[in-house]
């Protein structure tokens, strides 16, 4: 598969990478945030069915470019997290910007002043779309998880630097809610 780096995007890291490779995440898929479009299209690329989304219109070009030049068909979708995306998928998965600012002036990897409030839309939203989802927390901007009622939460992973900790976090909806 190949990727472009493009201008204004959010280059692939570390955390993209733990995103890569789960053997669970098949099916009909939602990446929230898609950036270069490398984790969906992954999983493109074994056969699962992708919705690529992004608010940045840099970014939707940039991954459906990197699509188009690794022979690969996504829906690429230009829009703010789920806002228009219709139907049901087995999983959606999130690298979201989450380190903190006090400007939060870079949305390819500012989270907001607290660093987690992207994280904390999406998961108020994800289960209208999905009953499972990983994504990405740090350890800068932690979010509180007593306070998503009706969800379960696992650290899958995790890549520990000096100056914080990145998690692979997966989250289900209860089955009672």
């Amino acid at each position: 598969m190949r990727i472009e780096k493009c201008a204004g995007v959010y280059e692939p890291e570390d955390d993209s990478y733990l995103l890569l490779g789960i053997e669970e995440i098949k099916g009909r898929i939602l990446e929230i945030g898609c950036g270069t479009g490398i984790i969906g299209l992954s999983y493109a690329r074994s056969g699962s069915v992708v919705t690529l989304v992004d608010i940045s219109d840099k970014a939707t070009r940039c991954a459906r470019n990197n699509a188009i030049q690794s022979g690969l068909s996504v829906n690429v979708v230009r829009t703010n997290m789920f806002d228009g995306i219709r139907g049901k998928f087995d999983w959606c998965v999130f690298n979201p910007p989450y380190l903190p600012s006090e400007a939060p002036d870079d949305p390819t990897w500012t989270g907001g002043t607290k660093g987690n409030e992207l994280t904390s839309e999406f998961l108020k939203k994800f289960s209208e779309y999905s009953d499972h989802a990983f994504y990405i927390e740090s350890s800068l901007s932690h979010t509180e998880k007593g306070q998503f009622e009706g969800l379960s939460f696992r650290i899958v992973n995790e890549l520990d630097y000096d100056f914080e900790v990145l998690s692979l976090v997966k989250v289900t909806v209860d089955a009672r809610y």
